[in-house]
């Protein structure tokens, strides 16, 4: 890898190596190790050879890394219906408010006030061999928050995650580590929203969410007018017995964003639904990467994706289910569709099994189409304009997915956001 960019995360690592424990410091520094030894990304990967972020990451040695924790109060664009609130700014965590519900239900920490108090779980939470800019978080990363929700709890309204970057992160990378434990018997909705400002910035987010025996998270997630900066986000979720993971994630206006995620389903009957909705013109990239794990018998998962993509817009979709041998009585499913409005417009799919237990159900599909002439002609020999007539049909292409969304009111929100987009 190139000689300058590894010096300047090794500098990085010793100027913030004295903040840390020893444990914490040796963790750090396998990862960088192992960073070194993989280097960045580059199209020889398999993983990564439809990639665009691979000409961004080459350019990175320009970037200084964000590491100031000055904290400022800073105001946030806040959704006007009824929710609790986390607020960050440049990874920092400003502030908490929960009107709506206990604030005794939930414990939320800036990441690095919980590693200085709690070690258990820092084995797993800076574990990866595999992919090197989760590596590279794991060494570098000092912003980002911890959030518990204790056992038995049930909130009765959403929890926002307003994830702001200004100014201060222009030319910069910027490493963030997010940790979500929810609890036994509890249920929680997140969204996590993205508001930016800043320009040319590297933004690498790592985040695991543990769901306990019992328990359903909803995580919403919207990307949306972040035209000017490069994401990757990589989220690792494990799943305990009877418990459920439900994910929506929506992409408009964006530059170029990779999201892996990667799903164990550690005990019997755990449950996961993870359900994508991309709206992608003139040069945008968003590329999603899945794999789910199914390690143990009577777990189900779920996967649907559609991409809507117009101009010289790219879209690539990576999925993997894995039944482990043991995984009897599996039920995995797998669906994966485009609609390309421009010749120009492309899509990548990669749909993939592998199974090793012999009674299990599971199927993926993968389909790319454009507009039908035939409907278009249909709804315009009827008076409607061509474009109004674009959108009934894109609005019904979609319908089917918005519909798997299981709350009503996060379901009528991105319609919402569909609409907009329209008007």
């Amino acid at each position: 890898m190139d000689v300058q960019i590894a010096k300047n995360y090794e500098n990085f690592l010793k100027e913030t190596a004295l903040k840390d424990s020893s444990e914490l410091n040796d963790l750090k520094n396998i990862n960088f190790n192992n960073f070194k030894k993989q280097g960045l990304p580059t199209k020889r990967n398999e993983d990564w050879k439809q990639s665009s972020l691979n000409d961004y990451l080459k350019n990175s040695e320009n970037l200084t890394i964000f590491n100031d924790k000055q904290l400022r109060f800073r105001i946030s664009k806040i959704e006007k219906f009824k929710h609790n609130k986390i607020v960050l700014f440049n990874g920092q965590l400003q502030k908490c408010e929960f009107e709506q519900d206990d604030f005794n239900k939930i414990t939320v920490l800036n990441i690095e006030d919980y590693f200085k108090n709690n070690n258990k779980n820092l084995l797993k939470l800076f574990t990866n061999k595999k992919n090197p800019l989760v590596s590279l978080n794991n060494s570098l990363s000092c912003f980002g928050i911890y959030l518990e929700v204790k056992e038995s709890v049930k909130f009765l309204f959403p929890v926002i995650i307003y994830n702001n970057y200004d100014e201060d992160v222009n030319q910069k990378q910027i490493f963030q580590k997010n940790y979500f434990v929810i609890n036994a018997n509890s249920n929680i909705e997140i969204l996590e929203k993205y508001q930016v400002k800043n320009k040319n910035t590297l933004i690498n987010i790592n985040s695991n969410i543990d769901v306990l025996n019992n328990s359903n998270c909803k995580n919403y997630i919207l990307n949306s007018d972040n035209e000017d900066n490069c994401v990757f986000r990589f989220k690792k979720v494990n799943v305990q017995s009877s418990g459920i993971y439900e994910s929506f994630l929506f992409s408009s206006k964006i530059k170029t964003i990779r999201d892996e995620i990667e799903v164990n389903l550690n005990e019997k009957l755990a449950e996961c639904y993870l359900y994508y909705l991309q709206f992608l013109k003139n040069y945008e990239n968003h590329e999603i990467k899945v794999r789910i794990n199914h390690l143990a018998e009577s777990c189900k998962s779920y996967q649907f994706s559609k991409s809507i993509i117009d101009d010289d817009a790219k879209g690539i979709y990576q999925g993997k289910i894995f039944v482990d041998s043991v995984a009897q009585k599996t039920n995995g499913y797998q669906l994966i569709k485009s609609l390309l409005l421009s010749d120009h417009s492309i899509f990548h799919s990669k749909p993939e099994l592998e199974i090793y237990a012999d009674d299990v159900k599971c199927s993926h599909g993968s389909s790319s189409t454009s507009l039908n002439k035939e409907e278009l002609f249909y709804l315009m020999a009827r008076g409607i304009t061509k474009n109004n007539a674009k959108k009934l049909i894109i609005s019904g292409y979609l319908n089917d997915l918005i519909e798997k969304i299981s709350d009503e009111f996060f379901k009528d929100y991105f319609l919402q956001k569909i609409e907009e987009i329209f008007a």
